[in-house]
């Protein structure tokens, strides 16, 4: 009897539960991020009407009492250039390199192009004649409650759609494909699914997203059936989605369920980067697609190991450059910071960066922002000398007890960056050591 009364309880607490009015960026908007719908449109005017259609979505849902939601205080305008898609061209009279190259940036999932604005601008900055395009992924870059109904499908298209731009430009002769996270899977899907695009001349792989790490991802299209969410927030990040939808695991899933599958070896030049510790995708699982799929002999995989040694070396073979942990204390153009590993989210972007980097407006302290008591939230953003930046699987106690800090902030910047831009400008350039370019310096 008392089982019963149990199982009554329950049900009415996760109805009561279901009628609590869901904040207005939990929904969605009616407008999300698409596929142009003529796929010649000019790339400029898709970043234009991209970017007016998140600050028009910003300024009605997120800033309707005049204040910024975001941790920084961006205006809506900021807000929706650092999450819209971009564009980068060659410069004007310039006599530098870069002639003929073209670059596709591809973002992950619930990030934005923001995420590979350091990349951008380091392969500019070596190639000032190149030309660099990032799209948006549809479902991102308005509000979170776009995500629940995006497809994987939508996001392969505007894949098509940037190669596309690409390949009707006569000047461009090589084409490379730079993705993060599921932006890699995109860049894979793309080359398995389409191999005669001679145009694409390799494809580098950033936080290669191949496989979930949690085991339970393939459940994701039948729960979304009844549940929206698996983590909700308040949406502080001006450049991506905090909140993680049932579909977007889902849609990833579906993505990339049968990429290991395919014995396609993939012939074209391949730089990756991964970090052994990732919560977030397989790492193992991208280590062996690098070993078993990557035929070209321009290879490379940027391997950031872990102190935990057996994660280090499955599968082994030959091209792998392993990055040792290194020291906890560190220090960056002044400033003193603890750093225990290389997270999933770290990896495309540089210490100086103004919003991810060491000194940067944005700290990814989601362990602790459980309202309404804030105060640990708060004290984490504001930091310590024992603060630390790093990978979620710091977050027993058995970590902090071993590393000695406060509070920990989720890796956003990549200390090792300045060896990664050496790769990759290097890996664009075919007279290239690049394995030299690995070298620690």
């Amino acid at each position: 009897m008392r089982s019963k009364i149990t199982g009554v309880f329950i049900f009415f607490f996760f109805s009561l539960a279901s009628c609590t009015p869901e904040p207005s960026f939990l929904k969605e908007t009616g407008s999300p991020a698409g596929v142009p719908l003529d796929p010649d449109l000019p790339f400029s005017q898709y970043v234009q009407e991209s970017i007016k259609n998140i600050e028009h979505i910003l300024r009605d849902i997120r800033f309707a009492d005049g204040a910024s939601p975001y941790l920084g205080g961006y205006t809506a305008a900021q807000a929706a250039k650092m999450r819209g898609p971009f564009e980068i061209l060659p410069e004007i009279s310039s006599t530098g390199p870069g002639k003929g190259k073209g670059f596709l940036l591809i973002h992950g999932l619930t990030h934005s192009p923001y995420r590979m604005r350091n990349i951008a601008d380091s392969l500019h900055q070596a190639y000032p004649n190149g030309t660099i395009r990032a799209v948006l992924l549809p479902g991102h870059g308005t509000v979170a409650g776009d995500s629940l109904t995006m497809r994987h499908t939508d996001w392969m298209a505007i894949t098509e759609y940037g190669v596309r731009s690409f390949e009707q430009m006569e000047t461009i002769s090589d084409l490379y494909l730079v993705g993060f996270s599921t932006g890699t899977a995109l860049a894979i899907r793309h080359l398995q699914n389409t191999p005669q695009r001679p145009k694409i001349k390799g494809l580098i792989l950033i936080s290669t997203a191949l496989k979930a790490k949690t085991w339970a991802a393939f459940l994701c299209p039948c729960l979304r059936r009844v549940k929206d969410w698996l983590a909700t927030f308040q949406e502080r990040d001006a450049a991506q989605y905090e909140s993680f939808s049932v579909n977007a695991g889902a849609e990833f899933f579906l993505l990339t369920r049968n990429i290991m599958k395919r014995k396609t070896p993939i012939d074209v030049p391949v730089l990756m980067a991964v970090s052994a510790d990732d919560e977030t995708i397989d790492a193992q699982a991208a280590r062996q697609f690098f070993c078993d799929r990557v035929t070209a002999r321009r290879r490379a995989l940027i391997w950031y190991a872990s102190r935990h040694a057996g994660r280090n070396i499955d599968p082994p073979c030959e091209d792998i450059k392993e990055v040792k942990p290194g020291p906890v204390d560190r220090e960056f153009q002044g400033t003193a910071y603890r750093f225990a590993n290389y997270a999933h989210t770290a990896l495309s972007m540089s210490p100086a960066d103004p919003h991810y980097g060491v000194n940067g407006k944005y700290h990814q302290c989601k362990a602790y922002d459980t309202p309404p008591d804030m105060e640990d939230f708060n004290k984490c953003q504001k930091g310590s000398a024992k603060t630390i930046f790093g990978e979620k699987d710091i977050a027993s106690k058995a970590a902090q007890k071993e590393l000695g800090y406060d509070y920990w902030r989720r890796g956003s910047f990549n200390p090792d960056y300045p060896r990664l831009e050496r790769a990759i400008i290097c890996f664009a350039d075919e007279a290239c050591d690049l394995q030299r370019s690995l070298d620690d310096q």
